[in-house]
């Protein structure tokens, strides 16, 4: 076994809870703000039944999974910062559109230049469907990502319909009352209860659910909090509630090492939603590093736990707004500076539990080199996992469409990598295991799946980039109607409603993911 692997199962709630960081960085909130939302949900919700009690937990812990799902588009409305957007959105109540308005105006891409930020808060003010699609995004991935966590049904469905209101003008589908799931509506309330605790104490907190009751939440959970709000609140505004959140699980699921890598995976996809460009990424680049390591010989355990830490290498991209990454021309030294931040956001995340340690010593120092010349720590050093992991990572971006560039084909890559070889930046041994393992992929499939054609295949590789039609129609030298038309066959043998939920899509049939052949 590798060094400091844990001897028996883990709790699902301290993974679980640890991977949730990432989707507090994804909104710009505090460190355990999906902690918070669980344990403050779970407290509301102390006398119901058991299995209604196990629903709220989850349902709390996962209730932003689905954040980067409209993560691109959010970018176009906000000059670029989809984090700052949803940001200043999380306090916002939406059944009343003069605090929509003034959020849009005093917050969505603050900081851009002036007509730049005027045509995306113009774009987003003048689409009278934005709300809805970003809630068929949000939902299509939170449901697809739990659906790879295990989640039960009643979560899913919870998940489902993460913004809908108790008064029906909610989104997508405009449900109301004792239609919604009893688990979304008590962590409707344990939300907003733990924006606005933070912002002024339990009273401010109650004060806001008592104005939000009938509308946007079940008065009946509303009373429950006003009643009682003090003791609710109590220790929320601490700066960890790690062990309060992991005790107050309504019973201990637990998961086993082979278990984990479904866990990983499906917060792989939810980082990999952050672009269009990065679709497939970071579990191609699991697949291809864990050939890697069994073609250099390791341990298939071994093997396994750099699998693992692949998938998660990339989960601090989250922080990083979509407009940096997808940004067509160079990135200036500030740019840069907050791009290369993310691997420090992916070491902070997985250190939050001790069983992830051994994780994050490998997929933190994935963009490390050899001479010193990689961050976020400088470091030459390295272990076997993490040469094989920084080679596995450059060898797969390569072969995948940047901004920037187009993908590269097998033999520029190559090319790539012993590039980096020469320039003691990437080592050999590990460069020439990924090049073998890349060699001795699998055949693609012959057919594609749903009866997709290969030219809807080509539209759909340009729908998960973000493209318009008009843009897509102007790369493919077709009309943009007949995108249109594509588009809608799409949408139809995915089963999806949304950009985002064909990117997952895609990627879980195996249209993206697989690295170049050298």
């Amino acid at each position: 076994m590798a060094e400091g692997a844990p001897t028996g199962p883990l709790r699902l709630a301290e993974v679980l809870g640890t991977l949730s960081l990432a989707t507090d960085l994804a909104n710009a909130q505090p460190s355990e703000d999906g902690l918070r939302i669980a344990l403050l949900a779970s407290r509301l919700a102390v006398d119901e039944p058991a299995s209604v009690r196990h629903e709220v937990f989850w349902t709390g812990l996962l209730r932003y999974l689905g954040c980067n799902g409209f993560a691109v588009e959010d970018a176009a409305y906000a000059s670029g910062d989809d984090v700052g957007l949803r940001a200043a959105f999380i306090p916002i109540d939406f059944g009343r559109p003069q605090e929509f308005i003034g959020a849009v105006l005093r917050d969505v891409g603050k900081g851009a230049p002036p007509l730049q930020r005027a045509a995306g808060v113009l774009k987003l003010l003048a689409d009278p469907g934005a709300g809805k699609a970003h809630a068929h995004a949000q939902c299509d991935a939170a449901v697809h990502c739990g659906k790879r966590l295990g989640m039960p049904e009643g979560v899913l469905r919870a998940l489902s319909q993460a913004d809908e209101r108790y008064d029906g003008r909610g989104v997508p589908l405009g449900l109301t009352g004792g239609a919604l799931s009893l688990a979304q509506r008590y962590v409707e309330a344990a939300r907003i209860g733990v924006v606005y605790n933070a912002l002024g104490g339990p009273s401010r907190a109650a004060a806001e659910l008592r104005r939000r009751s009938g509308g946007h939440l079940d008065p009946t959970i509303v009373a429950r909090f006003e009643a009682d709000a003090p003791a609710l609140c109590t220790g929320l505004d601490q700066s960890s509630v790690w062990d309060d959140f992991l005790a107050c699980e309504p019973g201990v699921w637990l998961v086993d090492e082979q278990g984990l890598g479904r866990l990983f995976e499906a917060f792989a996809l939810m980082a990999d939603l952050k672009s269009g460009y990065f679709s497939g990424h970071s579990t191609g680049v699991a697949a291809l590093a864990r050939a890697a390591a069994l073609a250099q010989g390791l341990r298939p355990e071994d093997a396994d736990l750099l699998a693992h830490a692949a998938l998660l290498h990339d989960i601090g991209r989250v922080a990083v707004p979509t407009g940096l990454w997808d940004k067509p021309a160079p990135l200036t030294a500030s740019e840069w500076e907050r791009v290369h931040l993310h691997s420090y956001y992916t070491d902070r995340v997985l250190r939050r539990s001790p069983a992830l340690a051994r994780h994050a010593d490998i997929a933190g120092r994935a963009h490390e080199r050899a001479d010193g010349s990689g961050y976020h720590r400088g470091e030459r050093d390295s272990t076997a996992f993490v040469r094989l992991l920084a080679a596995a990572d450059t060898y797969h971006a390569c072969g995948e469409p940047r901004a920037y560039r187009p993908a590269l084909d097998g033999a520029a890559a190559r090319k790539v990598l012993l590039d980096e070889v020469a320039r003691g930046r990437l080592d050999r041994a590990a460069v020439d295991a990924v090049l073998a393992a890349a060699g001795a992929q699998p055949a693609p499939a012959a057919s594609l799946p749903a009866g997709l054609t290969e030219r809807e295949l080509e539209v759909l590789r340009l729908v998960v980039l973000g493209l318009s039609n008009k843009e897509i129609g102007k790369r493919l030298g077709i009309s943009p109607r007949t995108v249109q038309h594509h588009t809608i066959h799409i949408y139809g043998k995915s089963g999806v409603k949304s950009r985002g939920g064909v990117a997952l899509w895609a990627v879980e049939q195996g249209l993206f993911g697989a690295a170049p052949r050298p």
